[in-house]
C-alpha cells in the first residue's frame, strides 16, 4: 500500500489531463479505502477468533469439570445407598454439599459463556459454518443445562 501511494505521488504531478489525474487519484483513493477495510475485517476476525478459541477452551475444562462432578454424585449416591448407619450418613453430607457447590459453580460458568458466545453470534460477520458450530455449542450448553 505504501509503495502504491509512493508511485501515485510522483506519477499524478506528471500527469497533464487533468481528468486523467483525477481519475487516478479516485483509483489510488478507492484502492487504499478498501485496503482498510480488508485489514479491519480482518483484525475483527481475529478477534472474534481468538474469543471463539477461548469459550471453546472454557467449555472443554467445564465438560471435564461436569465429568467429574457426575462421577462424585454418582460415587456419593452409591454411598447413601450403601450406608448403615446415621454416621456415615453425616459423614457424607459435607461431600454431598461440596459436590453441590461443583455443580453451582460449572453451571453458572456454562450460563456465562452460553451468554457470551450467544452475544458473539449476533455481533460477528461469521461464516455460515462457523455459526452452526457455534449454535451447535449453544445446543449443547442448554441440554447440559436443563439435565
Amino acid at each position: 500500500m505504501d509503495r502504491l501511494q509512493l508511485l501515485s505521488s510522483s506519477l499524478i504531478p506528471q500527469l497533464t489531463d487533468p481528468n486523467e489525474r483525477e481519475h487516478v487519484r479516485r483509483r489510488v483513493n478507492e484502492t487504499t479505502r478498501r485496503w482498510t477495510e480488508v485489514e479491519q475485517d480482518l483484525i475483527s476476525k481475529q478477534e472474534e477468533m481468538t474469543e471463539m478459541n477461548n469459550i471453546t477452551q472454557q467449555y472443554t475444562e467445564i465438560y471435564s469439570i461436569s465429568e467429574r462432578w457426575l462421577r462424585q454424585t454418582k460415587d456419593l449416591i452409591n454411598e447413601l445407598a450403601n450406608g448403615k448407619n446415621m454416621e456415615l450418613y453425616n459423614q457424607l453430607i459435607p461431600k454431598a454439599k461440596n459436590t453441590l457447590s461443583d455443580y453451582q459453580t460449572s453451571f453458572d460458568q456454562l450460563q456465562r459463556l452460553r451468554n457470551r458466545l450467544n452475544r458473539l453470534l449476533q455481533t460477528s460477520k461469521t461464516s455460515e459454518a462457523t455459526q452452526k458450530v457455534l449454535c451447535n455449542l449453544l445446543i449443547y450448553s442448554r441440554k447440559i443445562i436443563e439435565s
